[in-house]
């Protein structure tokens, strides 16, 4: 709609592209980036964040397959399986910041399974402003710490149950100083822009932040409550409105594990975005249930997360 800003976030699921000794998965891999480029193309979106890309040449691939005008952004920070974040557009892009610390005013004393101590997030997050006219757009996304759980060397499985007790409070110690660390960047760059108290670049975040709605490392990402949206108070300049609250019943998740729908895919948007809202809407309608082992998925065409799509009424 010609009209209309359309956002979407999008775990794409492991986008490696191959090293070209194996025709089989050269196959899967073109076929993923064309059911990838369908789908983003079908909605008519604006600009796409996009986690679990596995390179900056898989995120140029699933550009490339968009087509002119498409531009990409990529995090320069993956995680140790080489994971990572991007953004891509149809409108000029330009990067602002890679989110990489665990900074002073957040959680920087945070211990892992190996005895050390967390400096990082575990996959940098990325800030864009996407120019599509008026004051454009600012976008943050993230991918927050999993909650599968590792122990001490790389292990997947624990020796006894306290250690299986101490792994689960380590992963969530990492989610919660990740997501901590992405609201003390957002509390920066969104007072900083704030006008008589007022949101001033409308600004998203979103990704999967591997945790519920209501869950408290996504509920802090909001940062102060607010008791009426069509009132302004004096936190309207950095709070954020997690659009998931406003999904249809029936599509409230984006991603089926174990049998059960869970919405940890997420965008959160500042007040003025919040009052525009057009829609939103889960794409669920092609992912099927996974379970806890991840075998199998390699050669998957479709991801095991669906988007997110959110339309707002441009100013």
């Amino acid at each position: 709609m010609a009209n209309d800003l359309t956002v979407m976030t999008w775990n794409v699921e492991n986008l490696f592209r191959p090293d070209g000794t194996d025709s089989s998965a050269a196959e899967n891999y073109a076929a993923k980036l064309a059911y990838l480029s369908a789908l983003i193309a079908g909605t008519g979106a604006d600009v796409v964040a996009l986690q679990e890309v596995g390179s900056p040449d898989a995120a140029e691939d699933l550009r490339a397959a968009l087509g002119e005008p498409w531009q990409g952004v990529v995090s320069a920070h993956p995680d140790h399986r080489g994971i990572r974040v991007a953004v891509l557009a149809r409108h000029p892009l330009t990067e602002e910041a890679q989110v990489t610390a665990l900074p002073p005013a957040g959680l920087p004393a945070v211990p892992d399974v190996d005895g050390q101590t967390l400096t990082h997030l575990g996959r940098g997050a990325v800030q864009v402003h996407v120019d599509c006219g008026d004051r454009g757009l600012r976008l943050v996304t993230a991918h927050l710490k999993s909650k599968l759980l590792t122990y001490p060397g790389g292990r997947r499985y624990p020796l006894n149950e306290d250690e299986r007790a101490r792994g689960a409070g380590y992963a969530l110690l990492r989610r919660s100083a990740e997501a901590v660390a992405v609201r003390v960047h957002l509390n920066t760059v969104l007072a900083s822009s704030a006008v008589d108290g007022q949101p001033g670049v409308p600004t998203i975040l979103c990704g999967d932040f591997n945790d519920g709605p209501d869950a408290v490392t996504t509920v802090l990402l909001e940062g102060p409550a607010d008791g009426d949206v069509h009132r302004p108070d004096k936190g309207d300049s950095v709070r954020l409105y997690n659009l998931g609250r406003r999904l249809p019943a029936a599509r409230a998740y984006s991603r089926i594990y174990q049998g059960r729908g869970e919405l940890i895919d997420h965008i959160l948007a500042t007040r003025d975005l919040q009052l525009r809202l057009v829609s939103i809407d889960c794409l669920v309608d092609d992912i099927t249930s996974i379970g806890a082992s991840t075998r199998g998925r390699d050669a998957a065409i479709v991801p095991d997360h669906a988007p997110v799509v959110a339309r707002f009424t441009r100013p």
